[in-house]
């Protein structure tokens, strides 16, 4: 546990830096990719999975298998990068029952999130609505802290509250009071869903108010916004999501000031991504989905690749989004798309 705890305690830009779960997007094969790119490490020192709901029984080892199948081999990426499994859900019996399982099957540690702001899933007591009740909180945390006996760290994720960042330092508290090893924060209360700017000064309160590490998330877009990041919210540890959707090399920028990736090598990477899900026999209609968060997100991020997400709107199959990759290259890129 120790030796993926203490490297989050540094306090200079990129220290410690881990790929952000999104649900639709961060799966198994983004985050091969992505802590493999272009066949050489990247500076990801964790990834974090696309939750797994639990609700009033624990999930069973297929479930668990479908979201984090790393789980099949040693819990890591291919490259190696450690692979926390993250629960969502309200009873701390099933979730204690499931992180369980998750560990012995091979789980390299565990994430509690609370900070999921979707209808559908706050309506059903998770993700953010937990944010309301420090107390629930804690008592969640502890009995899955309690259930792993100190076999992997325990991490949590919260926003910075549910309506107002003012009781953030209290969230913080209850998190490490359960025994969370870390704790990630995104700069953001659930009312503000994705709406910028992150509050970077909000997860500086909570830093000043635990002993435990703290990892901040939220707008980490490029180097120097990650360098904001580091300087408002005392931070050294950064959680990317978004920003790597624009630039898959994103942590190679923070970790070594690797220059950002070309157009070209997005598209490649898009590619790359489509052919990995064929060879996992991923339905057609499911890749185009992801495609298109992909881009989506992207475009958001990098204006340049509004005229891809533009071609990818209107793709309903494979064909089609291949057509739109080659239509976003360069003039003179022959590469074959």
């Amino acid at each position: 546990m120790t030796e993926l705890v203490m490297p989050l305690r540094g306090a200079a830009l990129g220290s410690f830096l881990a790929l952000a779960p999104m649900d639709g997007v961060t799966d198994a094969v983004t985050r091969a990719l992505l802590t493999d790119y272009n066949a050489g490490p990247t500076g990801v020192d964790l990834c974090i999975s696309e939750f797994v709901r639990v609700t009033q029984l624990p999930a069973v080892p297929k479930v668990l298998l479908r979201h984090v199948p790393e789980l099949r081999g040693d819990g890591c990426t291919p490259s190696g990068v450690p692979v926390f499994v993250q629960l969502l859900g309200g009873d701390p019996e099933p979730l204690a029952e499931t992180a369980r399982r998750a560990v012995a099957m091979g789980a390299r540690g565990i994430d509690l999130n609370f900070g999921c702001p979707a209808k559908t899933v706050n309506r059903h007591d998770g993700g953010a609505t937990l944010l309301k009740y420090p107390e629930r909180l804690r008592g969640i945390t502890a009995a899955v802290r309690e259930a792993l006996q100190d076999r992997v760290p325990l991490s949590v994720k919260i926003r910075t509250g549910w309506d107002s960042p003012d009781g953030v330092a209290q969230l913080a508290q209850a998190a490490e009071a359960g025994g969370a090893a870390f704790l990630t924060i995104h700069g953001r209360t659930r009312m503000d869903m994705y709406k910028p700017p992150a509050n970077w000064r909000a997860i500086h309160r909570a830093q000043e108010a635990v002993g435990i590490p703290v990892v901040a998330n939220g707008d980490l877009l490029d180097p120097a916004s990650a360098a904001r990041c580091v300087e408002q919210s005392g931070c050294g540890a950064l959680m990317v999501g978004r920003g790597a959707m624009a630039q898959p090399n994103l942590f190679m920028q923070l970790r070594s000031g690797a220059a950002p990736a070309l157009e070209s090598a997005y598209l490649d990477f898009l590619r790359t991504y489509a052919e990995r899900l064929l060879e996992d026999e991923v339905a057609e209609s499911r890749i185009i989905g992801k495609l298109k968060n992909w881009v989506a997100l992207g475009a958001a991020v990098q204006p340049g690749l509004k005229p891809l997400f533009d071609g990818f709107k209107r793709a309903g199959s494979l064909s089609q989004v291949a057509e739109a990759l080659w239509r976003g290259r360069p003039a003179g890129d022959d590469q074959a798309a």
